[in-house]
């Protein structure tokens, strides 16, 4: 199995409410492209996910893990969306509020995750 820098992708991932927050200024201009964070094969979680499916498919928390990422992508891309279109103008918006969840999910998957591979060895 490839190495993983676990820290890494739980600040990556924790991160995200930040950029809203930076984003909701910069992100109504028309040029600005919200594919790309919808693609949850773009970032290094997605990567290691998808190289190391076969060796992580005995654990429960990295399948839990991939549908939570997949969505934690869907959800991004709609609140840039959101934002672009100006229909999201504070971080206090209801879904950037379930969008934090979401995000503590992963973290939380990912240290367990982290966990069931160092007692796997």
């Amino acid at each position: 199995m490839q190495e993983f820098d676990f820290d890494s992708a739980i600040d990556m991932h924790r991160s995200w409410k930040m950029k809203f927050h930076l984003a909701i200024d910069t992100i109504r201009s028309e040029d600005f492209d919200t594919q790309p964070i919808g693609d949850e094969a773009g970032c290094s979680l997605g990567q290691w996910l998808a190289a190391n499916a076969g060796e992580l498919a005995r654990f429960g928390s990295a399948r839990e893990l991939l549908a939570i990422h997949q969505e934690f992508h869907r959800q991004s891309a709609s609140i840039a969306d959101a934002i672009k279109k100006g229909g999201i103008l504070h971080l206090t918006d209801p879904t950037i509020v379930e969008f934090g969840k979401l995000s503590a999910r992963i973290e939380a998957l990912l240290l367990q995750l982290r966990s069931q591979i160092q007692q796997a060895g």
